[in-house]
């Protein structure tokens, strides 16, 4: 085993052995462990899994001749839509039927091939494997054009992609007119898609001029063509489908479009209002709308651009009071069980919405921009933030189209969830986005590593529960508070708690900070459980403590057991904290952070006071910690020291270094992927096998994008070197990244 061939293809038989291990329903049982053994090699199935394994070992062996091929124009989208369409064809739905099974493809394929009264294309698309022989087809034509730079393969290929996600797509709408229940199953239209992503792919190999891609410079020149164009063609592909196909009214029983509701609410007493947007309004305003956003983004228009903004709005609230009008009359004929507005609705109107408002946000993009024509290499990089996806794009504007963008998917995608996904979005995903976006500043800003951040979350919950008199001992009655009225006591306790915690580490780093603060959560977790003066109640914890409510003049509003109104609260609450951390991270304290992670002794010898700044990292991570415990108590009702075990903290921990140290979008990335994670591998495998996969995914991360999804821009140079430029001249050292050098 002396020659590292010998190790690396080792190696790789090894890794096939355990994935055929991993892959499949032959985990065992207490009365046999040996069945996964057997299974996978006894079984000829892991034949595929060698394969894989000698293909990974070729691949490493020949890396250096294989990567002027992965550089060609077309790879990566080649990549992404091959994924896509995998994906589609194993994971997602592809009828939500009851009869079909679990309504995967392989579940409809098998069936549909043998059923009577199919159209005979749908019939022919899921039978004998030849969905899968075309795609093997499609994507063996791209790949060959991309590496022979064959434009005619390229054409030839792309043609058969659009041909074989039409054909798919048209496929499941078969089934499900076939069937003729309500069905909003996505594998199709991923499907779809992917296809059409293969085929831009080999588009782009039949128009290369170049044998390298440089995709960043391409997504930078479309960014720049036309300040805001994307969110117009975003708009406009959400909108047709949301006015055209999706369902607005009663998607699990007359499953009703736009123009299904209008005919159904017609002389019912919808107000007329509303009717006239189901007859003709919704339309119109879209068009004329869509219409603006081009023209103003095409010309450059500051008028026409606010023009389109304001017409954007108007229309987001007509289509919000129609949504509501609908709901409301459909509620109190109790049309399908509704007991109240807002209910039975489907995604259209909701896809509407997001349509008006990234055609009004490409409005103001152009109305930002104005007359002015910026080039791509003029546009001025994003020098107030240190994380690489920003520096990525600089072109004029793209940070305000990614922002709409993002904005659009968080207002506007809950409603059309399911209870379970809403749930999970509040209660897993939002606030662990809150902790990671906290605990960056003290671990990936500061460089300080805090295993005891669960804490801070317990105090800010207890102190709500303290505050709103859901513990033994009660505040006095001008103390009695609402939760949302708790949050500035409860940032101030917990500030307080982080200089207490940080005061007597001041001199520590590493391995003996970690150990120190991991101890501190301990003892505020068995302080709670030991109920010191009955203070705590103990393992009993925390009941009753109420949902949080606005009371002011005309303005109440009670937060309930409806998941979407802690998701809007949550989403104001992170929104704010973003503003604050990214204003924070440019300025003069965050440039002393820095300079404390990078070096703390020359950072004392240029005059920083390290012991006021890295206490203010500790109180001010802290705070936002606390800001999770009172959205976490007012929204589960009831809490107890078991909410805040150490596994907790070291989630948290993990959250951030996944996503990236440092970086404030990695951060709240790599909370939201390792929270979502768990709950979708929840109907992917079994769940004896589910920790194995996240583990395995954590590992392929680490090892080969160690600096996190979306790195921070000096991580990502410790990790790489600081000399990847293809120049070798010195760079200088921007303003705003205070010391150290860049790559």
């Amino acid at each position: 085993m002396s020659s590292p061939h010998v190790k690396r293809f080792g190696g790789c038989m090894a890794l096939a052995f355990v994935l055929a291990l991993m892959i499949g329903n032959q985990e065992g049982s207490q009365n046999d462990y040996g069945l996964a053994f057997r299974q996978a090699i006894f079984s000829p199935r892991i034949g595929l899994f060698v394969l894989i394994g000698v293909l990974v070992f070729v691949a490493m062996t020949f890396w250096p001749y294989i990567t002027p091929y992965l550089l060609r124009p077309g790879v990566r989208p080649l990549a992404v839509g091959a994924i896509t369409v995998l994906a589609s064809q194993t994971l997602l739905k592809w009828s939500d039927d009851g009869r079909v099974g679990n309504g995967k493809f392989s579940s409809v394929a098998s069936q549909a091939a043998n059923t009577s009264g199919l159209a005979p294309t749908a019939k022919l698309f899921f039978s004998n494997y030849l969905s899968w022989i075309l795609f093997v087809v499609v994507f063996g034509l791209a790949s060959a054009a991309i590496l022979l730079s064959q434009r005619i393969l390229a054409w030839v290929a792309a043609g058969l992609a659009v041909v074989g996600g039409i054909w798919g797509y048209t496929a499941q709408g078969s089934v499900r007119d076939f069937l003729g229940t309500p069905d909003h199953s996505l594998g199709g239209g991923v499907l779809l898609i992917g296809y059409l992503t293969i085929a831009a792919a080999a588009t782009a190999t039949a128009l290369a001029k170049s044998d390298v891609a440089d995709s960043r410079a391409f997504l930078n020149r479309l960014l720049a063509w036309r300040p805001g164009m994307p969110l117009v063609a975003l708009g406009l592909l959400v909108g047709a489908i949301g006015f055209v196909q999706a369902t607005w009214f009663s998607p699990q029983g007359s499953n009703q479009t736009l123009s299904d509701a209008k005919t159904y609410f017609e002389g019912n007493g919808l107000a007329n209002l509303a009717f006239q947007y189901l007859a003709w309004l919704g339309y119109a305003l879209f068009v004329v709308t869509l219409g603006l956003a081009a023209a103003a983004t095409y010309l450059r228009h500051r008028i026409l651009g606010l023009a389109a903004a304001l017409i954007g709005a108007v229309a987001l609230l007509l289509t919000l009071i129609t949504m509501y009008d609908m709901t409301d009359l459909a509620a109190a004929a109790g049309v399908d069980g509704a007991t109240g507005p807002w209910q039975n609705l489907g995604s259209g109107g909701w896809m509407a919405c997001a349509a008006f408002f990234v055609l009004a946000g490409a409005g103001l993009v152009a109305a930002g921009v104005g007359s002015r024509t910026e080039s791509v290499e003029d546009a001025a990089p994003a020098a107030q933030s240190s994380d690489t996806l920003s520096r990525s794009f600089s072109a004029t504007g793209s940070s305000k189209v990614f922002l709409f963008a993002i904005l659009a998917a968080a207002l506007f995608y809950p409603p059309t969830a399911t209870g379970f996904w809403q749930k999970v979005l509040v209660s897993e995903i939002g606030i662990y986005v809150l902790l990671a976006i906290g605990l960056n500043v003290v671990v990936g800003w500061a460089g300080l590593l805090d295993l005891g951040f669960i804490a801070f979350y317990a105090i800010g919950s207890y102190t709500t529960a303290y505050l709103t008199g859901a513990l033994p001992h009660r505040p006095p009655s001008w103390l009695h508070l609402s939760p949302l009225l708790a949050i500035p006591f409860a940032i101030a306790i917990c500030l307080i708690a982080g200089v207490a915690l940080g005061a007597p580490t001041l001199r520590l780093r590493g391995d003996y900070l970690a150990i120190v603060t991991l101890g501190f959560g301990e003892i505020i977790r068995i302080t709670a459980n030991n109920n010191p003066g009955n203070v705590t109640n103990g393992p009993k914890g925390a009941f009753g403590i109420p949902h949080p409510k606005i009371n002011l003049g005309p303005l109440k509003f009670t937060w309930g057991q409806n998941n979407l109104q802690y998701w809007y609260l949550l989403l104001v609450l992170i929104v704010i904290v973003v503003v604050l951390f990214n204003r924070l991270e440019a300025s003069r304290l965050g440039r002393a952070w820095a300079a404390i992670r990078e070096d703390e002794i020359a950072a004392q010898a240029t005059g920083i006071n390290t012991t006021r700044v890295k206490l203010l990292a500790f109180a001010i991570g802290a705070s936002t910690s606390g800001v999770a415990g009172v959205f976490f108590a007012s929204q589960i009702g009831y809490i107890n020291p078991e909410n805040f075990v150490l596994n907790n903290s070291i989630l948290v921990v993990a959250y951030v270094v996944f996503g990236g140290m440092g970086s404030l979008p990695g951060a709240m990335a790599g909370a939201a992927v390792l929270t979502w994670l768990p709950e979708f591998l929840k109907d992917q495998v079994p769940a004896e096998d589910r920790q194995m996969w996240i583990g395995a995914v954590v590992l392929l991360m680490m090892i080969f994008r160690p600096a996190g999804l979306i790195p921070a821009r000096r991580r990502a140079a410790e990790l790489r070197g600081l000399h990847t430029n293809a120049s070798s001249e010195v760079s200088a050292v921007p303003e705003g990244e205070g010391m150290g050098v860049t790559a």
